[in-house]
Formats: structure tokens, C-alpha cells, sequence
């Protein structure tokens, strides 16, 4: 995230911060959802004693914390990896959309394409 905020391109690209800063923060909800959710379980485990299919793999996960947290990096490379990839595409698309929706394509869309020799705009057209 610091490569990404200190960068000169993104600087300049309000919309990949805000995009990049949504996969992540959705990735670390989802990740500590999950280790949250393991951790009442096991208190629940512990305080109850319940038996069953259910209740050994709540109990294995519990005792195999260093290959969950090796998953969990795993998780965030190949998220991020993929956001990468996903995102030029995902732009270009924005971008026609953007310039479809205002009518005959003269006016200039506040999205632009990133590959574009123009360079990216944050804010909105000049008048």
C-alpha cells in the first residue's frame, strides 16, 4: 500500500487508491471474519465439549494455526496479483461506459483510459 500512495502514477489516479484500497480492505474483512469465527468456535469447543465431524476439523484448524496463516498470506498474494491484472480491463471498460452514457462521445468522460497517451484524470473535465 505505501508503493501504491507514493507513487507518482497512482498520485495522479484517484480511482486505482480507491480501487486497490477496496480489495484490500475486503480481503482483511474476510480474513479476520474467518480467523474471528474460528476463535469462538473453539471457545465453544471448549467450554461445551461437543463431538463430531464438525467439531475435529474446528479442532485441527485450531492446532494447525501456522498453515492457516501460510493460506492467508497465499489468499492476499494471489488477490492482489489477480486485482492487478483485473484492473486495466476493468478501467478500459469504465471508461466506454462512461463515454457511451454521455451521448455523442464530444465530451470528455471524467474516467479515463489508462493506456491512453493523455495520461489519467482524477477529477472532472476541464470547462
Amino acid at each position: 500500500m505505501m508503493a501504491l500512495y507514493t507513487s507518482k502514477a497512482f498520485s495522479r489516479d484517484a480511482v486505482a487508491i480507491l480501487y486497490y484500497s477496496i480489495v484490500l480492505t475486503g480481503i482483511t474483512v474476510f480474513v479476520s471474519a474467518f480467523i474471528g469465527i474460528i476463535q469462538v468456535l473453539s471457545l465453544v469447543q471448549n467450554v461445551v465439549e461437543p463431538e463430531g465431524r464438525f467439531w475435529d476439523g474446528v479442532d485441527a484448524i485450531g492446532e494447525n494455526y501456522d498453515i492457516v496463516g501460510g493460506c492467508i498470506c497465499g489468499v492476499f498474494l494471489l488477490v492482489g496479483v489477480g486485482s492487478i491484472l483485473v484492473y486495466r480491463p476493468w478501467r478500459r471498460r469504465q471508461a466506454r461506459r462512461a463515454q457511451g452514457s454521455t451521448g455523442s462521445g464530444s465530451e470528455q468522460s471524467s474516467i479515463s483510459d489508462p493506456s491512453s497517451e493523455t495520461g489519467l484524470t482524477a477529477g472532472p473535465p476541464a470547462p
